[in-house]
C-alpha cells in the first residue's frame, strides 16, 4: 500500500520539483546583473569592436584626456534590473576605488560620471552646436529600460510560487478544499505558461534585434553579444511550466477515465453515504413497527 500510494503522487512530485527549480531560475534570471556577482546573467553585451576602422579614432578621444584613458576596452552587460560594466581602467577613478567592475540599476544611469565620460564625440558641425556621439553604456540602458521589461517575469516567479504552495497543498492528504484547489491548478497552469511564453518570445526578439540592429547602426564601431545562459534559463523554465501544465491535465484525464473525479463535487460522495446511513434507521423502524403491529394483531 505504501508503494502504490508514492507511485500515485509521482507525477505530482515531479511537478512540484520543477516548480521548486522555474522559481530558482526565474529569480536569478531576473536579478541578473543587478550586481558583480550576477553579472554573468546578463541578455545583452555591449563592447567597442576592436576590428573596426574607427578603433582608432575612439582610443584617440578616450586618450585626450588621462583619466579616460582605455576607457574603450569596458564591456556594458544589460540585464532586466540592472547593468555592470566591467573592464574599467585601473587609473580611472570608479566612486573613489581602482575596482574595475561596477553595477548599476537600469534607470538613472545619465547622473553618473562614467555615462558621461564613454560618450565619444563622433562628428562636430563647425559651430560647434550640434554633434553626433556615441555612448555604449547608453545603448545597455536603452535595452534594459525600453527594449526589455522585467513585468512580465516578475508576474511569472509570483505565479510560480503560488503554482508551488498550490502543489504542496494538493499533495498532502485529508486537508479541505484539495480539489477546488486541483481545479484552481488546471486554470492557473495554462495561464502561467502563457505569460512565461510571452516574456520568453519578447525577451529573445529584444535580444536578438539588438544583435543584428546595432552594428549596423553603428557602422560596425560596436559589438554585440547575447547571453546564452540567460537564455537557456529562460527557455528552461518556460519548458519545465509547459511539462508541470502536462503532468497536471495528464493525471485530470486519467481521474476522468477511472471514474475518480469528484473537482466540481468534492465529498459527494461521503455525505451521500452519510444521508443514507442517516436515513436507513428511519425506514426500518417503519417496517419493524408495521410488523410488529401485524403480528401482534394476527
Amino acid at each position: 500500500m505504501l508503494v502504490w500510494y508514492i507511485a500515485k503522487r509521482i507525477p505530482r512530485g515531479i511537478a512540484l520539483l520543477l516548480n521548486f527549480i522555474t522559481i530558482f531560475l526565474t529569480i536569478f534570471l531576473l536579478i541578473g546583473c543587478y550586481n558583480s556577482s550576477q553579472d554573468s546573467t546578463f541578455l545583452v553585451r555591449y563592447q567597442i569592436n576592436s576590428k573596426s576602422s574607427f578603433y582608432g579614432s575612439i582610443q584617440s578621444s578616450f586618450k585626450e584626456s588621462s583619466s579616460t584613458v582605455g576607457l574603450e576596452k569596458v564591456k556594458i552587460r544589460a540585464g532586466f534590473m540592472g547593468i555592470c560594466i566591467d573592464k574599467v581602467p585601473t587609473t580611472y577613478n570608479l566612486q573613489g576605488t581602482q575596482e574595475t567592475q561596477i553595477c548599476y540599476p537600469r534607470k538613472n544611469l545619465t547622473t553618473t560620471n562614467l555615462y558621461r565620460d564613454l560618450s565619444i564625440d563622433l562628428l562636430t558641425t563647425s559651430s560647434n552646436s550640434s554633434s553626433a556621439s556615441l555612448n555604449v553604456l547608453q545603448l545597455g540602458e536603452l535595452t534594459s529600460v525600453n527594449v526589455i521589461h522585467p513585468y512580465l517575469l516578475m508576474a511569472t516567479i509570483v505565479l510560480t510560487i503560488i503554482m508551488f504552495l498550490s502543489l504542496i497543498y494538493v499533495i498532502i492528504p485529508g486537508l479541505p478544499g484539495r480539489n477546488y484547489l486541483s481545479l484552481f491548478l488546471l486554470l492557473l497552469s495554462p495561464t502561467l505558461v502563457l505569460i512565461s511564453g510571452m516574456s520568453a518570445i519578447w525577451t529573445h526578439i529584444g535580444i536578438h534585434a539588438a544583435h543584428k540592429l546595432v552594428p549596423a547602426a553603428s557602422m560596425g564601431m560596436v559589438s554585440v553579444y547575447t547571453g546564452r545562459k540567460a537564455a537557456s534559463m529562460m527557455w528552461f523554465g518556460f519548458a519545465f511550466l509547459m511539462t508541470i501544465c502536462l503532468i497536471l491535465y495528464g493525471l485530470k484525464l486519467k481521474e476522468l477515465r477511472n471514474g475518480e473525479d469528484d473537482t466540481l463535487v468534492p465529498d459527494y460522495n461521503t455525505n451521500n453515504s452519510n444521508n443514507s446511513k442517516n436515513s436507513q434507521p428511519s425506514y426500518h423502524n417503519y417496517y419493524y413497527s408495521d410488523s410488529s403491529s401485524y403480528g401482534t394483531k394476527a
